[in-house]
């Protein structure tokens, strides 16, 4: 994997392959913009928001290993990540008798897994729940977000196929999904910032916790996004699903190949302290 991760990166840390698969959704977003004259191409609004989605795995991809302790920072953002994932799944599946979204039954053992991962990878328990408030932030601003576009959906003529209510909820778990990884970028961020020297995480238990944490993600987002564009055949909206998968599958290996290995890791950590030959003794 480290391998791989050298032949699609090099030895620093290029983005230039998520970046690209970025540039060529945004790219087939304004083709669509410009060539459909269709007014509220439910397939241009899909791409765009498959773009503004893999936004955050780029900056993750980019700023982790400027962090103090890279290898420990998937510990402060993997369990707010997974709870994302966790409540818009619970949202997909209370909805299930008005409104299957996805595969209902693919929805429950997703959310089973996701709880797994949670509960054994990062010791999650129901007492954590107060030092996750922020999660309810991102979903009252889902909610209200949901609330809105569909508000502004009916006052604008558009011919809705379902009830307002199934509508409010379908937009809500969409808009949640796209803000999974923004506790990540937000944890990521203030790390870099502070640049402080703060504990350096055990590689072991990293480890663990990125194997749950990616064995429940990458086999979601492969029905997620391979399935449904499978089932969607010859068309632009599966190729943003496809990209999109690459953009996580890249971040997948990119994040395991630096906790396991992490004397490169460190290596890389290094490069962010000051020189010695130019500190004052």
């Amino acid at each position: 994997m480290w391998q791989a991760q050298v032949a699609l990166h090099g030895q620093g840390n290029n983005v230039a392959l998520p970046a690209s698969l970025v540039a060529v959704s945004s790219i087939i977003v304004i083709y669509k913009h410009f060539t459909d004259e269709q007014h509220g191409d439910p397939v241009k609004h899909f791409l765009s928001l498959i773009v503004i989605q893999m936004l955050p795995l780029v900056f993750l991809q980019m700023k982790i290993l400027a962090c103090p302790d890279p290898i420990g920072m998937l510990s402060r953002f993997g369990t707010k990540v997974l709870l994302m994932h966790a409540c818009f799944l619970a949202l997909r599946i209370g909805a299930w008798p008005l409104l299957e979204i996805s595969n209902g039954f693919f929805n429950l053992l997703a959310l089973v897994l996701a709880c797994v991962a949670l509960h054994w990878g990062f010791q999650f328990r129901l007492t954590s729940i107060p030092s996750h408030l922020d999660i309810g932030c991102l979903l009252l601003l889902a909610g209200v977000g949901a609330l809105c576009t569909t508000i502004l959906d009916v006052h604008a003529g558009f011919t809705l196929d379902v009830h307002f209510l199934e509508c409010t909820i379908f937009t809500a778990s969409s808009y949640i999904e796209i803000l999974a990884f923004v506790p990540g970028v937000w944890m990521v961020h203030k790390s870099v910032k502070k640049n402080d020297d703060e504990h350096v995480s055990e590689p072991g238990n990293a480890q663990m916790e990125a194997a749950f944490f990616f064995a429940f993600l990458v086999p979601f987002y492969v029905m997620e996004d391979l399935m449904s564009a499978f089932r969607l055949g010859a068309d632009l909206a599966s190729v943003g699903h496809i990209v999109h998968f690459l953009v996580l599958l890249d971040f997948a290996c990119f994040l395991l190949s630096h906790i396991y290995n992490p004397d490169k890791v460190h290596g890389s950590i290094f490069r962010w302290l000051p020189d010695p030959s130019c500190m004052n003794v």
